[in-house]
């Protein structure tokens, strides 16, 4: 033990750098640790190097470092024997463990013995060493930075995000709350936290609430996949009772570059699963991976209704619907994909030409019972009931379908002088009768819907032409200038020279 004296002397904790014992038998490893370190030197002092666990021991015998850096496989007396030993007589001295890939097992028995951190060798980064051993030393008081804000972002950035190979997400939804639960006062957070904190100590890194879901998300740090699953079994284990009565999810693993928030949003999303799978009590992402939806054609879904087959397009939509359960998705996505289709659907009859007045008006009452049905089987109840609503109003204004007629002649013939009167005449009906009917099913009369036409194509014109408000006049089927003024404004609160005006500075139709 002489020569540790000589080389280095009983040091202690005198001083005030962080002093770091090495012990490594592959020489390469020491100089490059000692490489690194030495670049730090006003942080940290090597107060010496060792190549087995045996000289360690001898070593700490006559001096004390703040932090030891260790291999984890050596000869003589290997890592994890040292540590064990460290442990029990110097528990004060924080460690970091060097290892090679081949050497989890080791690593996992490691950390029963207080390891501070664990460092691949062949993935040895100095900016990584000099944080980890930076952190250690602050957290000794050993170490005070010249930069007091810089340094507490840095260890903000250490413990939340850097210093792990992995992180995964632990999420849960305190509101929803599973049938059978007995004491719902005792199923708190500060419940959860604790478990949390004694089965993954100091690999539970955080937690957070995403307010507009009330969802609760814990960060978990860890080296490997093994060491989370060890913890999280711990977790199952003591919580059983509790952890039963909630909703759970478990994300699969992220890396560092990740966005952590971005990914609990997206699990905050899935507690919904239970809309469509009610047996399981959590769902674990790291076997079933983040769900996606199936492709659902619409439009196959809106030819059928355009074909009068509205009854089996919700059949397709059932179909849809029923091939999701089991499924891990959610239901709020599920219902939007409904609510679009729906009213990708709808609107294509009204470019089409071909959507009853009816059917507009009942979009509203269709969307919502969408939106507020609480289970699988009652969205599929709501759509089966909304197409067949569907196909009931269309097939009426099939057979009724003079109406239709008379808005495609409108379309075709509206810058003709066209009448209800020659209207009456070319459809053999009489007046008054023709008035009555068109307004019935269109909600409108007849000089006003093609009023409607001709403002529309005035609007294009104006946009696109250099034709004279007169000109479009005629172009239109009005033969009084003024009166078409007045017909434009009323319809658009613009008079045609103040809307071409506003529709060239915006370069577009308005």
């Amino acid at each position: 033990m002489g020569k540790y004296r000589e080389e280095y002397g009983n040091m202690g904790y005198e001083g005030d750098k962080c002093k770091i014992l090495i012990v490594e038998d592959e020489l390469l490893v020491r100089k490059a640790l000692r490489y690194i370190i030495e670049q730090e030197g006003d942080e940290f002092e090597i107060i010496g190097e060792v190549t087995n666990g045996e000289e360690a021991l001898d070593f700490l015998e006559q001096s004390l470092p703040h932090m030891m850096i260790c291999d984890i496989m050596m000869p003589r007396m290997n890592g994890l024997e040292l540590l064990h030993t460290v442990n029990l007589k110097y528990p004060e001295v924080s460690t970091i463990i060097l290892s090679g890939y081949q050497d989890f097992e080791y690593v996992k028995s490691a950390f029963k013995y207080g390891v501070f951190d664990y460092i691949l060798k062949p993935e040895l980064e100095s900016d990584y060493l000099l944080k980890a051993l930076r952190h250690i030393g602050r957290k000794k008081g050993v170490i005070h930075a010249k930069d007091p804000g810089k340094a507490g972002k840095e260890e903000e950035s250490w413990e939340t995000s850097d210093g792990y190979a992995s992180y995964y997400l632990i999420a849960i939804q305190p509101g929803k709350i599973l049938q059978g639960a007995t004491n719902k006062q005792e199923l708190t957070i500060g419940h959860m936290e604790e478990l949390m904190k004694e089965a993954f100590g100091r690999f539970y890194l955080d937690s957070f609430m995403l307010k507009k879901s009330q969802v609760y998300i814990y960060t978990i740090g860890c080296f490997y996949p093994e060491m989370f699953e060890e913890k999280l079994h711990k977790m199952m284990a003591d919580g059983i009772d509790y952890l039963r009565n909630i909703e759970m999810i478990i994300s699969p693993p992220y890396g560092k570059g990740d966005s952590l928030e971005a990914e609990a949003q997206k699990l905050s999303e899935l507690f919904s699963c239970r809309f469509f799978d009610s047996r399981k009590d959590y769902l674990d992402l790291r076997e079933t991976g983040l769900p996606q939806l199936p492709a659902l054609d619409q439009k196959t879904v809106c030819d059928l209704v355009r074909q009068q087959k509205a009854g089996t397009a919700g059949a397709v939509l059932v179909n849809y619907l029923n091939s999701l359960r089991g499924m891990a998705v959610g239901e709020v996505s599920v219902k939007k994909l409904m609510e679009s289709t729906l009213y990708n659907t709808i609107f294509e009859l009204n470019e089409n030409e071909f959507c009853p007045p009816q059917l507009e008006e009942r979009k509203l009452s269709f969307l919502t019972s969408i939106g507020t049905t609480d289970s699988l089987d009652g969205l599929i109840d709501a759509i089966t009931a909304i197409y067949q609503e569907i196909e009931q109003i269309t097939e009426e204004a099939r057979g009724n379908g003079l109406y239709l007629r008379i808005t495609e002649y409108l379309y075709l013939h509206y810058s003709e002088p066209v009448t209800l009167k020659t209207l009456a005449a070319d459809f053999n009906m009489n007046y008054s009768y023709l008035s009555s009917y068109f307004s019935s099913h269109m909600g409108q009369g007849i000089n006003e819907f093609l009023n409607s036409i001709r403002v529309e194509k005035a609007k294009e014109l104006l946009s696109s032409s250099e034709l004279s408000l007169s000109e479009i006049a005629q172009e239109i089927g009005y033969t009084d200038q003024s009166y078409f003024g007045k017909v434009f404004k009323k319809q658009t609160g613009y008079s045609p020279h103040t809307y071409r005006n506003r529709a060239k500075r915006r370069g577009e139709t308005l």
